[in-house]
């Protein structure tokens, strides 16, 4: 047995043989997503850790919310026989230039939380994978679909976003903030799988004020325009 051989190694989901993952850790307060999965997916599971909805080949892990809690279900789905994984979530803005229900591309993720060093011993920030992202890119462009790029930060605290890890975080060039996708890309990183993400701006803290764009419709307009033609069995790329 090596010394680098994990102890406890994950099952495969039973009935889940995936190519490709969405993992999505949060809906808008309307219930959105969830409504259009229900509607939409072939089977639906409810695990310890978050919602499976399996369509052919693919399945949407939903609402399993920070870093931890990502990675424990996303094991079980790489176990699965998962290649790639693209999120589809929500994120703050540190950048005046990246308003209410603006849609990011994740260009990279600088770690703030305690998983991805588990997986990436020593290493803070994490590329998305260049194929999946212009895959990603080609699909909004093909619908004609504006979006921005940008970096963002992963936290396990949000409410210890203090004025001090604002600046800290834009002197580090850091434009949005969430709490998953660095140890998402670190977790594909280890594995050699492809990750990419694509995020909608749900709220604005670049001013040192929290505003909350949750409530506002904007947001749960662009999920239905940017994250629903991604769902269901076509390949991303």
């Amino acid at each position: 047995m090596t010394e680098s051989r994990p102890i406890v190694r994950p099952k495969p989901f039973k009935g889940f043989l995936v190519d490709r993952v969405i993992y999505m850790p949060v809906d808008v307060p309307s219930g959105l997503i969830k409504k259009y999965l229900r509607e939409h997916a072939g089977r639906e599971k409810q695990t310890d850790w978050g919602v499976l909805f399996g369509f052919e080949r693919t399945v949407v892990l939903f609402q399993a919310v920070g870093a931890p809690l990502a990675v424990l279900s996303l094991e079980k789905l790489v176990a699965s026989g998962a290649k790639e994984i693209l999120i589809l979530g929500f994120c703050g803005s540190l950048n005046p230039e990246y308003k209410l229900a603006s849609s990011i591309i994740i260009t990279k993720a600088y770690s703030n939380e305690g998983t991805s060093c588990h997986y990436c011993p020593g290493q803070k920030v994490f590329p998305a994978s260049p194929g999946l992202q212009k895959a990603v890119e080609k699909r909004l462009k093909d619908r004609e679909l504006p979006f921005l790029r940008g970096a963002a930060v992963s936290t396990d605290a949000p409410y210890r976003e203090t004025p001090a890890w604002l600046r800290k975080m834009r002197q580090r060039g850091m434009d949005v903030v969430d709490m998953e996708a660095s140890a998402v890309f670190g977790l594909a990183r280890s594995y050699g799988l492809q990750a990419a993400a694509l995020m909608i701006v749900s709220d604005e803290l670049f001013s040192g004020r929290w505003k909350n764009g949750f409530s506002d419709p904007k947001p749960a307009k662009a999920v239905q325009d940017y994250f629903f033609p991604f769902l269901g069995n076509r390949s991303i790329g």
